[in-house]
């Protein structure tokens, strides 16, 4: 569950609650600030050792910033600042803009539009940024700091092989995490054609999670690795 302010905001299903204590080696992967994640309260006996937030940007280690990580993503990120406000400067400028533009942990733009389409439109295409939206949100995130880059710097550093994890996710913003993977989950609101893993499952976006964390389940009795989203 997630609170703000004492009060719920979100939740997970009493059977995903029942089923994630019992998982090992979930790592999520998060668009969330660092902020928002601390606000989760996961099922007692569950507490992902490594979680990867701000889009893959930072790495948690048992809750805790891993400093080395956070320099190479600012490394990363410092050849997409001059585009980065470009764009803030389209989204200070744009009518349907109905939230404040917010640059959160420092890595990626964030803010909400009343016609995200046409603000999306209005930012247009950029060399070193990604613009996405989902719902109302509009984001503008560096293309080096996708997700796919995040798993994939993290599978090196644990020393996990690419066959031995999948991913899922249920946004656009994920696939460059379905990539990274041998095996994809993921919902049928994304393109079958954009994910090039070897292999594929797609499914309904309703009941995604709960399927997710059931096959989780099932292959933790092999002790299998993975990575995967549930935030």
């Amino acid at each position: 569950m997630e609170y703000k302010d004492g009060k719920e905001i979100s939740c997970i299903t009493a059977r995903q609650a029942e089923l994630l204590p019992k998982i090992r080696n979930i790592i999520p992967v998060t668009t969330r600030s660092v902020e928002q994640y601390r606000r989760i309260e996961f099922p007692e006996g569950f507490a992902p050792e490594y979680a990867l937030c701000d889009n893959g940007s930072t790495l948690l280690i048992n809750g805790e910033p891993d400093g080395l990580w956070l320099e190479r993503s600012a490394e990363i990120l410092a050849e997409a600042m001059e585009e980065i406000a470009q764009f803030r400067a389209i989204l200070e400028r744009d009518p349907d803009r109905r939230f404040e533009v917010r640059f959160v942990d420092g890595f990626f733009l964030f803010t909400k539009s009343a016609n995200p389409n046409i603000t999306l439109a209005r930012l247009g295409v950029g060399k070193l940024c990604e613009c996405y939206t989902t719902g109302e949100k509009v984001y503008v995130i560096p293309k080096a700091l996708n997700k796919g880059f995040a798993v994939d710097r993290l599978a090196e550093r644990l020393g996990i092989a690419h066959e031995n994890f999948f991913c899922a996710g249920d946004s656009l913003m994920d696939v460059s995490m379905l990539n990274a993977a041998n095996t994809a989950i993921f919902t049928d609101n994304i393109d079958e054609k954009t994910v090039t893993a070897e292999n594929k499952i797609i499914r309904p976006q309703n009941g995604f999670t709960e399927f997710v964390t059931e096959f989780a389940r099932d292959l933790n009795v092999g002790g299998v690795r993975f990575c995967s989203i549930y935030l």
